[in-house]
């Protein structure tokens, strides 16, 4: 028997001050992608399946069409936006830049509610991602900021014939017993660290430790930490990406990524979502 004052597991319940908390991230969030020329895009909570970017991810929420086609539930909001603006907004608007506010599911029941920014095009991340800082900031939030590039440990993997699973894994004690410069940039966590290990590095991998360190020096934020050797949280950030977090809790992450226009990459964008049921737990802490 299911009673009536209970919710499915992972389901979300905002009233009284969590429900203004949340109103009020949202309008902060709104207030300054406005000043920033970003345009409100609001995607299909449905789509179908072959749309998705991964049609055999076992937490996509499935069901059925009225013409028997496959479909799911939206799971990534970065993917569905680019690939409507591209394929559809693009014959009646040339505007890059795009934000939304909306949940996204996965299965079973659990629904995440995201207030995003995406700018397509966009060959930098510096003002992404200290447009991103500055909302958190406006909240009156100071987290940690961890920046990092995929290209890094693609590049290690590369020329030391090291499996890319030891990144994925972040096996740290692993990762010290490596040739000598992985260990370096193993330890690598201050801005000095950064400066240092791009002085002892291989050739292959200056110019992408350097890329690193340019992308934090344009917000110049003191709770900054740098994480080389960091793997990507979603397959499509291949490049440079980062994450804000207090303790466990992460309350915002992005990078850059391709979009893909008939198969072949195209355009370099980057964009980062804030999950504002983290945000509003803090808040609320």
């Amino acid at each position: 028997m299911i009673l009536e004052h209970e919710l499915p597991q992972g389901s979300k319940l905002y009233f009284d001050t969590s429900a203004k908390l949340k109103r009020d991230i949202e309008s902060c969030a709104i207030r300054a992608f406005y000043e920033n020329d970003y345009k409100e895009i609001v995607t299909p909570t449905f789509s179908f399946l072959e749309h998705q970017g991964d049609i055999f991810n076992r937490e996509l929420v499935r069901l059925s069409s009225e013409s028997n086609h496959q479909i799911g539930l939206r799971y990534d909001t970065t993917l569905d936006a680019m690939r409507i603006v591209t394929k559809r907004i693009t014959r009646s608007s040339e505007h890059k830049k795009w934000f939304y506010i909306q949940p996204v599911f996965s299965y079973p029941t659990t629904e995440i509610h995201q207030i995003g920014a995406e700018h397509l095009g966009g060959e930098s991340l510096s003002p992404v991602m200290c447009l991103g800082i500055g909302i958190l900031a406006e909240l009156g939030l100071k987290p940690f900021l961890q920046i990092s590039n995929m290209k890094i440990p693609l590049l290690c993997a590369k020329h030391s014939g090291v499996n890319l699973e030891v990144f994925a894994s972040n096996n740290v004690e692993q990762l010290l017993q490596m040739p000598s410069y992985i260990a370096e940039l193993t330890r690598v966590k201050t801005k000095q660290d950064l400066i240092k290990a791009i002085a002892n590095a291989p050739v292959f991998l200056k110019g992408e430790l350097e890329r690193l360190l340019e992308c934090a020096s344009y917000c110049e934020y003191e709770n900054s930490i740098f994480s080389p050797l960091a793997y990507a949280p979603s397959s499509y950030y291949g490049d440079l990406f980062f994450r804000m977090f207090l303790g466990n809790a992460t309350l915002l992450q992005g990078g850059k990524y391709s979009v893909f226009e008939d198969g072949v990459e195209s355009i370099s964008s980057c964009g980062f979502a804030i999950y504002t049921d983290e945000v509003v737990e803090c808040l609320l802490a």
